[in-house]
Order: structure tokens, then sequence, then C-alpha cells
């Protein structure tokens, strides 16, 4: 068996699936180069239909493959992305005043948007919500079209040392290939990328049909309540719900391809956007216990007791995997079975004809590891501990914090169920008084009411998983749409990234994915039905997201662009109902 890929699938036979009939969905004369295209001759039972390619309108623009073909505009967007990255636009947990001066990065790096875009700021109708978020509006001449929306932050994570960096982390350094610095792919990539595309669109005398809107958050990376909590909720109340055609942000897995010019099918590169997102419950478990001399100690501390807390969350009752049919991932198994057979294990195909989630998600979990696992599963991390202010002095206040990432299959309630199940036990064995307190639950008290407390309660609300997004290219329009223009740009190259001299175009496959994380849509949900989060970046392209060394190639930043601009024309020139 070849090497598997992330999230590479077995082979599924379509009459085991027991699919239904399907229509055709590919054309004979769609077909990109000379090999065997898979994509050409779907089988009698379809699974993963893909939509026809949607090449881009003759609007007399020049082609987006512009941007990858022509030096000047690379050298040029090197370095505005480089520029960008020179600005420290860090933001820290606890920043929750727009008009703190920790910001003040961001208004300077909003000068620096105006001074590299004046097309953008001449055209657009520029907003600004809770004073840092960004709202760009080019109106379009026909208000019957639903707008697009196009998102990405404006902040960074912080670093940790500088001196481990290769080049340093605020350098912006292009060495020819790669552009280095924090917020490199992370996601001011995106946001260059979107204002790029508008300003040259603008160059050419663009007049758009349908409204375009950028929405630029400033404090993603701490849950995002200043920026995009502010921006969807002027927006909303503006436009309206379910007003939007489709809204894209950053995110997904990126673009992954399997199979090269030595296989009988050729190169199947698997545009991954993702479709849904899970929830998240950051849990505080705050400790109350009498002091002392610590040469008088009690049989357990308070930090004693949160260790055995603790202990007792990661041990019990855990969490499984869970992988049925609603799952994004199940479609992009189905994708990934039909058309990379030789790149998956041989047992899937039983797993799926049992229809049993549990033991397919453990199955694929096993498999392929924890960064397939997490996408199946709820994830329990305990992240934050303090307590105690001197070694002879017994703690008093002992505090810790449990991240959760609460999978599809699950809710933010059944977690919070779970963790008193287990924690009350370990309260009354240590005579402390259990308190909840979670916003829209009555508080609860367990015991007397003492000196020795034991809380529960969020960091911040908790979050639901997020709607899924529609990905059947049969009963979803904009999907199909989306989705062809995809497969039409990067069906229009061989990869950059390639030391191979054959130069052979891929076929490209276009599935849902499904996010760990959360980006700014966790506020979004109402103003569409179709919220896409796909950074489209091919595997290896992008490295090092949150961390040490983070950096972005050139190339994949420019095939990013691509997409962008090509949307931007295709959904222009689209009524909403022929293909």
């Amino acid at each position: 068996m070849k090497t598997l890929a992330l999230l590479t699938l077995a082979i599924v036979p379509s009459l085991a699936l027991n699919i239904p009939t399907q229509q055709r969905l590919f054309p004979e004369n769609d077909i990109s180069g000379n090999h065997y295209n898979p994509l050409s001759t779907p089988s009698t039972r379809e699974t993963c239909p893909q939509p026809s390619k949607v090449n881009p309108p003759n609007d007399g623009l020049h082609s987006s493959q512009t941007f990858l073909s022509d030096d000047a505009f690379r050298a040029r967007q090197a370095k505005r992305l480089s520029r960008a990255v020179q600005i420290p636009t860090t933001v820290g947990d606890y920043m929750k005043d727009p008009y703190d001066e920790a910001f003040e990065p961001v208004v300077k790096f909003q000068s620096l948007l105006e001074e590299m875009f004046p097309l953008v700021h001449d055209h657009a109708k520029v907003e600004h919500i809770n004073r840092l978020g960004l709202v760009f509006t080019f109106e379009g001449a026909d208000s019957s079209l639903k707008p697009l929306l196009f998102m990405a932050h404006q902040d960074v994570v912080p670093i940790d040392d500088a001196s481990d960096w290769t080049h340093p982390p605020f350098a912006g350094v292009f060495d020819g290939e790669w552009i280095w610095g924090r917020g490199s792919s992370d996601c001011k990539n995106v946001l260059i990328g979107l204002m790029s595309v508008v300003e040259d669109l603008l160059s050419q005398d663009w007049q758009p049909q349908r409204a375009i809107l950028f929405a630029f958050g400033f404090d993603e990376e701490s849950h995002g309540f200043l920026g995009a909590g502010a921006i969807s909720a002027a927006l909303e109340e503006k436009y309206g719900k379910d007003s939007f055609e489709f809204i894209l942000d950053e995110g997904g897995m990126g673009l992954q391809s399997l199979g090269d010019e030595s296989d009988p099918n050729g190169e199947i590169l698997y545009a991954l956007p993702a479709v849904g997102e899970k929830g998240s419950l950051d849990l505080i478990i705050d400790i109350a216990v009498p002091g002392g001399h610590s040469s008088i100690p009690p049989a357990h501390t308070g930090i004693g007791i949160m260790a055995e807390i603790l202990y007792e969350l990661e041990r019990k009752e855990l969490f499984p995997a869970w992988l049925d049919t609603t799952h994004p991932a199940h479609g992009m198994l189905e994708c990934q079975a039909r058309y990379s057979p030789e790149h998956v294990e041989t047992w899937l195909s039983d797993k799926l004809a049992a229809d049993d989630p549990a033991a397919l998600g453990e199955a694929v979990a096993s498999s392929r590891g924890p960064a397939v696992r997490y996408t199946m599963q709820t994830s329990q991390a305990a992240d934050l501990i303090h307590g105690g202010v001197k070694t002879n002095a017994l703690p008093e206040k002992i505090s810790a914090v449990v991240n959760y990432r609460v999978a599809l299959h699950q809710t933010p309630d059944e977690l919070r169920e779970r963790a008193i199940r287990l924690i009350s036990p370990i309260a009354e064995s240590h005579n402390l008084t259990l308190r909840v307190d979670f916003p829209g639950v009555a508080e609860s008290t367990e015991g007397d009411v003492s000196d020795r407390t034991l809380t529960l309660s969020p960091l911040s609300v908790p979050l639901s998983p997020a709607p899924i997004s529609p990905t059947d290219p049969l009963t979803s329009k904009v999907w199909a749409h989306f989705a062809g223009v995809a497969r039409s740009v990067f069906e229009s190259h061989s990869n950059p990234l390639s030391k191979s001299a054959s130069g052979s175009k891929p076929t490209v496959v276009v599935t849902g994915d499904v996010m760990t994380g959360n980006t700014d849509t966790r506020f979004y949900w109402s103003l569409s039905d179709n919220i896409y989060r796909w950074s489209p970046s091919r595997a290896g392209g992008s490295l090092n997201i949150h961390t040490v060394d983070e950096r972005i190639r050139l190339d994949v930043h420019l095939e990013g662009m691509m997409l962008y601009y090509d949307l931007i024309r295709s959904f222009d020139a689209w009524d909403g109902k022929s293909e």
C-alpha cells in the first residue's frame, strides 16, 4: 500500500454503499491531458459527484494565471506581503478594549493598507466597526444579486523567543521563494491577497454587478468578540439574515495531492474547504480552601485535589471517534475512495458497508493519527493551571482551565454534565461545596456553603458545533459553482512547487472538510447557509502556523489570489440559476 496522506481513505464499492443513480456531471469534453481521467467516466452508481468546471467569463480582464507568470507582479506581491508582516499586530487573550494602546500596531497596519491599495480605498465604502474592524463594500450594479463576503483577520499570535527563528519574526524576509514571519500564512496572506486582487481588478476598470464585501476582524486569535463579533452584528442589521450568497474565510486543509504522472490515473488534487467547525468550551475549575503553614498540611492540598480532578477527567468516560454520513469527512472518504483507490487501506470498504459510525471512526482515527482523529472526536486539553504563592504557605486559590473542542455529534452541555459527573465525587470526598455557574443554566450548589468550594464555570460562552454547509452539487447551486471555479483554477496549470519537468496538470476533486478549531465565521452563521473556510494552500507550501519559522511560498500565495480573482469574476457574471 502506498504512503497514506491525511484522510486518504479506502476504496468503496458503489454497490456496497447502495448509492442511488445520479446524473452525470462531467461532459466528455471536460478532460485535462491525455491520461485516463476518472472524472470523465463516472460510475453508474455515482459517489462523490463533481460539478463541471466553471471557466472565467469573457469579461475582457486578464487571466488569473498572470499572477503566477508575470515577474513584475510577483515581485510587487512579495513586497506587499513582506511589508504587512513587518507590522506586529499581535493580540493576547485579555485585550478587551479596542482603544487599548496594545492595538496601536493595528492602526499602523491600516495606514499601510491605505498606502498600498489606493484604488480600493478610493472606490470602496470603508467602515470602521468598533474602531478597528474593517469593512470594505464594493457596491454592485444589480441589487437583486446577493453579495459575496470575503473574510480575514488583521491580528497575529504573539511570538515567544525571537532568537529561535531563522529570520526575525517581524522582518518579513523574502528569500526568493519563501516569505518568512508571523502572519505570513495566518492570515495576512489571505488579507493581502484579497486586497491585491481587487486593486488589480479596479486597475482594469472593473465594474461589479454583484456587491463584494471584505470583513477584517482584529482579535480573531483571542476569540474575535471585538472584531468579528461587532462586524457580524452590523452586517446583519444592515443586510438581514441569510443575505450573502457565500462567505469565504481562512481555514480548511488546503490542497492535497495523491498520485503523480507515474500513476495510471495521474495526479488527483483534493481541494478541501472546511464546511463546518467543531464547537468549543473552556472549562474553568476553581478551588478555594483554607490556607496555613506548610509544616502542618492537610492530607491533600488544593493543588493535590486539582491534580486528582485533572487525572479523572483524562482517564474516565473518554470521547469516541464517530464518523457518520452527516460528517463532511464521510464525503471526503467517498471521494478519495473513488478517485484514488490505490492510496487507501484495504479494510475500509468493509467498515463503510457495516454502517457502524463508531467502528468506522475509530478505525480511521487509529490508522491516521491525532490530526485525523480530532476531526471526528471531542478533544480535551488541560492547558492552564495556577496555584500557590510561596513554598511554606498552603495554597488557598487554585485554578485550571481545560479546553474542549466539541465534536459534531456532541454538545457543550454534554461536556459540562460529564465534568459535573466526574468531579462531584471528588468534591464530596474532600468536603468541598460544588458550585456550577454557567450562563443560561440555573446556578447550582451541592453541599453546605463553606470556605471550601469548587466552582465550575466557562471562560466564555460555550460554542456549539457550526452548521454544516451543503456540498452536494446536485442540490446546492452555490456549492456547484464555487467548486467548479476551484476546479477550473487548479486544473489550469501544473504544480508550481513540483520539481518535475513534466508540467502535467492535475485532476481536481473538491470535497468538504471540517475544522478542529474555530475561525471568525463563528459569528456569521446567520448570514449565509454557504460558509466556506479555506486558505487554498498546497501541502508543504504554507508552514508553521502559530509556531517558530512561520512562512509561505510565494507561489502558494499567488495561487490563492488566482482563486479569489476568479471567484469574484465568475460569481459576478452568474445569475444563480444556470451553469
